[in-house]
């Protein structure tokens, strides 16, 4: 009876010890899951102060607005140009965070189309109506800033960004050479003939200095440190100074971006 009394106490103790070091796994898993929590946080970025490095290739122009005076004949060309640029992303609280960057960028595009009854000043500082087919010339070299909030999916790579930009122009150009057609002193004059000398029209000095606007935009977390970003930003405000429009519509900017950017600074804040 006492080898019987000893085996069953030898069973219990073989049984009741891995049962009692399971129990204390299943109990400190959460605890365990909490201090590493920080680790895989920090890895996505969720809670990272990041510093970094951005460049990009950026594509669009103006837009008229409302967008029924855009003109049936026309081809636009815009042009492939780049950036550079900082961005720091500060966290907030869980998968929200705020990201503002400084961008140095170029923005360019071409364009031919029909128009009817453009007004223009000659070089001459004469207002003067042109119809007929042109050739336009757009470029801004802009310093842009973007400030917006940044939503991360769970412990994913993929990140949503909302928010605003304000832009001053450093260089501007915005010339029309009128191609074929004819120039008046008032609308449906038919004054001067334009065919074997075009005719320029210069908008240049008449544009504003600033932009603000709206900006949308995804990034993936490639690895860790360095980002694949897609934006898109849409002016709320024209292209040409208040008192000097020509137009019968607004001229606001749009554009895309694809940019990559990598952290040189990061640092867990909580």
């Amino acid at each position: 009876m006492a080898h019987k009394t000893i085996l069953r106490r030898l069973l219990a103790s073989a049984l009741l010890r891995p049962a009692g070091a399971l129990l204390i796994l299943i109990a400190g898993a959460p605890a365990a899951a909490q201090e590493n929590a920080p680790a895989a946080a920090a890895w996505w970025g969720n809670h990272i102060l990041s510093l970094g490095v951005q460049v990009g290739v950026n594509i669009g122009g103006a837009v008229p607005y409302p967008l029924k005076h855009i003109p049936e004949a026309i081809n636009a060309y815009p042009q492939l140009t780049g950036s550079l640029g900082a961005k720091c992303t500060f966290p907030l609280y869980q998968p929200f965070s705020l990201g503002v960057e400084l961008n140095y960028k170029t923005i360019a595009m071409k364009a031919d189309a029909r128009v009817e009854n453009q007004a223009f000043k000659s070089l001459d500082g004469l207002l003067q109506y042109f119809s007929g087919t042109a050739q336009m010339n757009m470029s801004f070299t802009i310093l842009e800033i973007p400030l917006y909030a940044k939503y991360r999916f769970s412990h994913s790579p993929h990140t949503a960004l909302l928010g605003g930009y304000y832009a001053f122009v450093l260089a501007r150009e915005f010339t029309t050479i009128a191609q074929k057609g004819y120039i008046g002193n008032a609308p449906d004059e038919v004054a001067s003939p334009v065919d074997a000398r075009p005719q320029i029209m210069p908008f240049t000095t008449s544009l504003d200095r600033w932009d603000a606007g709206l900006i949308a935009g995804y990034e993936l977390q490639i690895i860790p440190r360095l980002h694949l970003g897609l934006r898109f930003m849409m002016g709320f405000k024209d292209i040409f100074k208040p008192q000097l429009r020509y137009f019968e519509y607004r001229m606001l900017p749009m554009r895309g971006a694809v940019t990559i950017s990598y952290s040189l600074f990061d640092t867990p804040l909580f």
